[in-house]
């Protein structure tokens, strides 16, 4: 008999979407990412000719927990993968809780939360979760389901609805003594948490199947802000050495992909599902010379360059001319981490990047003719009056086609956490609200109040939007459509910004 194995991306939260993944773990507003992580899970569990995979995008297609609950209740899966946004834990915890109840093993995964172990016990705890993933779930799902095929005999005979039911000295009905040779998991067993040995790091990343894009339904609820359905992720690199201080995804090895199958993915998303855009989804996709220019040329020489794309990297690693071929391979926006305009902090942050290399690399785009997206953050340590006026003054000498605000957002996994902990500078350790697109700090700094960050952000914005030469070179002579869109888009932005409500 199968393992019936069910891979669920939860619902969005409060009306918005969510990323759950290894480099983005919170809620979004403007784009609808397919679930990169949960494919690429689930292509390799399909690989086991043992194994009955499902995948459900809850959050792509827009569904409610009722019909969640529908599913999973036709499917009754034996095991159930999740992942869960930072800022959206509890409701997203809803899913696991419905397929326990049914008779399921429950996964979870999320990188932030598996780098602070008091979390994650809590949850264990807590919560309907039966194993938490510590790794890289490609890592650990393929030992994992095959001990819950060997021992699903066992799990059968665990009296109902033993599932979702914690006992009152703190243990659980069931055990699960047979996952403790499964590597990089924690589980809850007998009343105590069992944390494995590390499961071994997939170094070439090569080896592992194309994400499982036909187990979705379409790619047509997919998009982003500039990039049109249907839409897609690639990933060409994991992993990020940098050591800024404000990130949850840093400070780990950067394993890369072949340019030969990047590009044959491309092909495939191109050919069987026929996609238009997709985002490079990595943390920065320059980080080796040289790369980049290889993969673009041979974008060109495969002709892949009629799709459009975007990506994301650091300022110092760009060149003119690896923009320009980027540029001719089809690409049509970066993502440049600004973070502020004050030198002095600039240097706190540990980012390693200099005013001048973001002036020089938004220079360069301006003269290809590329849409640059910046990323500002305010109220990061040392942030005062003057370093926001200092932030806004640069984001208008450099003049990126679209600017976001965010508010310093310490998740307890960074290096900036301890600094507001430690300061009491932490207005509070309600997780939900930490999601750096909102309207509202959940941090203060020495020299603001949260209500100043807050009228600074909403200065910052209407000063940048609302200047009349920025305005008109968003316009587009002969592409009303754009031009309406943009309207709509500045519009909505500058609502929600005087109504202190997210904003991208």
């Amino acid at each position: 008999m199968k393992l019936k194995i069910m891979l669920i991306n939860p619902p969005r939260v409060d009306g918005f979407p969510v990323v759950r993944e290894e480099r983005f773990e919170h809620k979004d507003i403007g784009s609808v990412y397919p679930p990169l992580s949960i494919l690429y899970t689930a292509a390799v569990l399909e690989k086991n000719p043992d194994y009955e995979v499902t995948v459900l995008d809850a959050n792509g297609f827009d569904m409610n927990i009722t019909r969640v609950h529908n599913e999973i209740t036709r499917i009754n899966p034996d095991l159930v993968f999740s992942r869960c946004g930072f800022d959206t834990q509890k409701p997203d915890l809803q899913v696991l809780h419905i397929a326990k109840c049914l008779g399921a093993v429950t996964v979870l995964r999320s990188k932030i939360i598996a780098d602070v172990p008091a979390l994650r016990d809590e949850i264990l705890k807590n919560s309907s979760v039966d194993v938490f993933i510590n790794s890289e779930p490609e890592a650990v799902i393929e030992t994992l389901a095959m001990e819950v095929l060997k021992n699903k005999a066992v799990i059968s005979k665990q009296p109902q609805p033993f599932t979702c039911v914690r006992d009152p000295d703190g243990g659980v009905k069931e055990e699960l003594d047979f996952l403790v040779n499964v590597p990089g998991i924690s589980f809850y067993n007998r009343g105590k948490i069992v944390t494995t040995l590390p499961a071994k790091e997939i170094s070439d990343i090569d080896t592992l199947p194309y994400p499982a894009y036909h187990l979705l339904p379409s790619l047509k609820p997919y998009h982003t802000g500039v990039m049109n359905s249907p839409f897609a992720l690639v990933q060409t690199t994991r992993g990020c050495p940098f050591l800024c201080t404000f990130c949850s995804f840093g400070k780990t090895k950067c394993r890369e992909r072949s340019v030969e199958s990047v590009i044959s993915e491309l092909k495939y998303l191109k050919d069987k599902f026929k996609i238009k855009s997709f985002l490079f989804f990595d943390d920065t996709i320059s980080i080796k010379k040289g790369r980049i220019e290889e993969l673009a040329q041979r974008m060109i020489e495969e002709k892949l360059n009629s799709l459009k794309w975007v990506c994301c990297t650091r300022a110092n690693l760009v060149t003119y001319e690896m923009l320009k071929i980027m540029k001719k391979a089809g690409m049509k926006e970066i993502a440049i981490g600004i973070e502020t305009g004050s030198e002095t902090i600039l240097k706190s942050t540990m980012k390693g990047v200099t005013l001048d290399e973001i002036r020089r690399a938004a220079k360069w785009c301006h003269e290809l003719g590329i849409m640059f997206y910046g990323l500002a953050i305010i109220g990061l340590p040392g942030e005062t009056k003057e370093t926001v006026k200092e932030t806004v003054n640069f984001i208008k000498e450099i003049d990126p086609f679209y600017t976001q605000f965010c508010f310093s957002t310490p998740f307890p996994n960074t290096d900036i956490y301890e600094y507001y902990e430690k300061n009491n500078f932490l207005l509070t350790k309600d997780w939900s609200k930490y999601f750096p697109l909102s309207g509202e700090p959940v941090i203060r700094t020495q020299s603001l109040t949260a209500e100043e960050l807050i009228g600074l952000r909403a200065k910052a914005y209407s000063s940048i939007l609302l200047r009349p030469m920025y305005l008109l070179r968003q316009v587009k002579p002969f592409d009303w459509k754009w031009n309406v869109q943009g309207i709509v888009k500045i519009t909505e932005r500058i609502i929600r910004v005087l109504f202190n409500k997210p904003v991208r």
